[in-house]
């Protein structure tokens, strides 16, 4: 496969605001959004389950987006989702 698929959801959430200081941002917040989906569909409970997932599964994900810099640890999912704003994620995944 040499072009990457597309994926609603991801394209749907390409413009929600990211609350991190952009010239520090290692992993795309579409990155960190679409491993925690994959993730919790198939069942992880917790950052540190979301993180061994997409350790194990980073050949299929990286089908959608490039992942240039790995998984994020599960320190980086949970201070990505302690920081942007609930409601209006909530909002768009909804949308």
């Amino acid at each position: 496969m040499t072009e990457r698929q597309t994926i609603a959801i991801i394209e749907h959430l390409e413009d929600m605001p990211d609350p991190r200081q952009q010239g520090k941002v290692l992993y795309p917040l579409a990155e960190i959004i679409l491993t925690s989906l994959c993730a919790v569909i198939c069942g992880a409970e917790s950052y540190v389950e979301i993180e061994e997932l997409g350790e194990a599964k980073i050949v299929f994900l990286k089908q959608f987006l490039p992942f240039e810099n790995g998984i994020p640890s599960h320190d980086t999912f949970g201070i990505v989702f302690s920081s942007i704003d609930a409601k209006g994620f909530s909002q768009k995944f909804i949308a």
